[in-house]
């Protein structure tokens, strides 16, 4: 039995120096030097290819459809986290919209990162704000 709690409401974040000093280098870049480890299934891919995204990881973990900890998350992030979502890779159900995306930009949040499905797409392109 895990000692852990599901729900982890702080955590240690990378220095901001070394994320800005990170967000020089492509994914692909720092995923190599790591030891080829890091990097995303190839269906992950930004809404706008010039979208780019780096910050501390504020991980989620959710049932396919079901996006109450995706809430959970965004109640606790901290401006420059970027929320990475593990929706398992559900497309029958949008996890995050507009609205959503709109609030994780007012709160200062870096960006979004899905293994699932967003809806309003045009108007998160238009927003601007990484997904």
């Amino acid at each position: 039995m895990s000692t852990q709690p599901d729900f982890i409401r702080d955590f240690e974040r990378v220095d901001a120096a070394i994320v800005t000093k990170a967000s020089e280098f492509a994914a692909s870049i720092l995923a190599d030097v790591a030891g080829r480890r890091g990097t995303l299934c190839s269906r992950v891919a930004p809404l706008s290819p010039s979208m780019r995204v780096a910050g501390p990881a504020l991980t989620v973990e959710v049932r396919p459809g079901d996006n109450l900890m995706i809430h959970a998350a965004m109640a606790i992030a901290k401006p420059g986290d970027v929320l990475v979502i593990d929706g398992k890779g559900d497309e029958t159900c949008a996890l995050m919209g507009e609205i959503m995306v709109s609030q994780c930009k007012a709160s200062g949040l870096a960006g979004i990162i899905i293994y699932g499905s967003v809806r309003d797409t045009e108007a998160l392109r238009e927003m601007g704000f990484p997904v």
